[in-house]
């Protein structure tokens, strides 16, 4: 309160200025560059809270504009993100399609087998039951694996 009176004695020569021939263009010409550049306020922007509102006050045409468009392009990268994120999972779920489709081939393929390998089980157990061949000698045996070391090897996996 104070200071505005100390201020009082500057007013009179100002307003005299201002509405002068000479000083009525030079306030008209500060105005319009005022309004289309605003103050610059640097720094001041960073504080939490305060920064904003003192941005929208100062602010010029420039600054507005210059946000407006900063504001555009993070919309426009967050659409591109949004859709860079739709067709990685699209390609996620054509990979895991192919990876299901690959080990249902694999499945297929070992219930398709296990009818093959029951049928060598037998055999081969039919080959170890056959009476032993009067020509050779009685300490020999057949080649291959005896049924019992087969099914003792089958359940550690082969």
């Amino acid at each position: 309160m104070i200071a505005a009176l100390y201020a009082i004695p500057y007013v009179g020569p100002f307003l005299a200025f201002a509405t002068s021939r000479i000083g009525l263009p030079l306030v008209v010409a500060g105005g319009v560059i005022f309004f289309y550049e605003g103050v610059p306020i640097g720094p001041l922007r960073d504080i939490p809270y305060a920064g904003p509102a003192l941005a929208g006050l100062v602010d010029g045409r420039v600054d507005r504009e210059y946000a407006a468009g900063q504001k555009a392009e993070a919309a426009l990268w967050q659409e591109k993100i949004k859709l860079a994120a739709i067709a990685q999972a699209a390609d996620t779920k054509t990979r895991q399609q192919d990876i299901d489709a690959a080990a249902q081939a694999y499945i297929d393929k070992q219930h398709s087998d296990a009818g093959r390998i029951a049928e060598l089980h037998r055999a081969q157990k039919d080959e170890d039951n056959v009476p032993p061949d009067p020509t050779k000698p009685a300490g020999c045996k057949p080649a291959g694996i005896s049924a019992g070391v087969s099914t003792r090897l089958d359940g550690i996996g082969r």
